[in-house]
């Protein structure tokens, strides 16, 4: 590409430090004339567009066929070829999050719950009798209809507190048509980037507490973890578009053992163990990833209808 001529000039424009040569040495901008040609800065976008594609590719290429290589490399100072750890998750979670809407709330969705929720209305009591709402409590369509059926009962056969809202909350949502199994899916759809943005950190502690002996800081540790959560969403994002086609949950199974299996190489490959130390280690940290996982999506599921 034909580069710009020099200024005549020898202060740069950015920082106004002295340029010997072409670039300056305090900021790096090029000391080039301020006018440049359309031919110019359209093949400036090319250059920076396939450089960055390349290093793109090349990061996604070692991501998913050298389990924590790229890892390895970040430790190892070797960091200007790939594309940066924290760029690299932010760009695939946004496409796996985009997808996992879209995915989640298709059109075949959509049509089973019109079925499961016509269903449920031919078999719901409508009369006024005394009912066992701990039976009932996912056939509440509507905020009216809880509060009718709350009126119909005793006082002190009545929901209160964190239930009542809990309860109430759900048949609000559950207007819209939904079941109450989609209602959780929905609140888990929405709540799932903020819940791995609370578990990333808390995985790092994990994979910090179990290689404590190495003379890693956490930094390091997240570094491994960000890698990881990477894979995680492309496997899954695979797992997604392949059970969308063929309408059965076993691709995402297998996503989930991909990934498994995954975090144990990886572990071997960054951390320089054993299989089996890694298939231990891995183990214990999915297990516990998987524990801790569900505890956090149940408090903040529980914080938000308790609102």
């Amino acid at each position: 590409m034909k580069t710009q001529p020099l200024r005549s000039e020898k202060n740069c424009l950015n920082c106004g430090t002295e340029v010997p040569q072409r670039f300056c040495t305090h900021c790096g901008q090029e000391n080039t004339v301020q006018h440049e040609s359309f031919g110019h800065l359209a093949g400036h976008v090319v250059a920076d567009i396939v450089h960055y594609d390349s290093k793109f590719l090349t990061t996604l290429k070692y991501l998913v066929v050298r389990p924590g290589f790229l890892t390895k490399e970040y430790w190892a100072g070797r960091r200007k070829r790939y594309v940066n750890p924290i760029q690299l998750y932010i760009f695939i979670s946004f496409v796996f999050f985009l997808f996992f809407a879209i995915l989640t709330h298709s059109p075949e969705d959509h049509a089973d719950r019109k079925k499961t929720v016509h269903k449920e209305t031919a078999v719901h009591p409508k009369d006024d009798k005394v009912v066992d709402l701990s039976a009932m409590d996912t056939h509440y369509s509507s905020e009216a209809e809880f509060d009718s059926l709350q009126a119909a009962l005793p006082p002190d056969k009545r929901l209160t507190g964190v239930e009542y809202r809990w309860q109430r909350r759900i048949a609000g949502l559950k207007e819209s048509g939904q079941t109450a199994d989609q209602v959780i899916m929905e609140m888990f759809s929405h709540s799932l980037p903020k819940i791995m943005f609370l578990l990333m950190p808390l995985f790092a502690l994990m994979v910090k507490w179990s290689h404590r002996k190495r003379k890693l800081v956490y930094t390091d540790h997240a570094i491994f973890t960000i890698h990881i959560h990477s894979f995680l969403f492309i496997i899954l994002f695979v797992g997604l578009v392949v059970r969308y086609f063929v309408h059965d949950d076993m691709p995402l199974d297998l996503a989930y053992w991909g990934g498994f299996f995954y975090l144990v190489l990886a572990l071997k490959n960054a951390y320089q163990q054993s299989f089996w130390k890694s298939f231990f280690k891995g183990t214990l940290l999915f297990t516990g990833y998987v524990f801790i996982a569900a505890i956090v999506f149940m408090a903040f599921i529980f914080a938000v209808l308790s609102v």
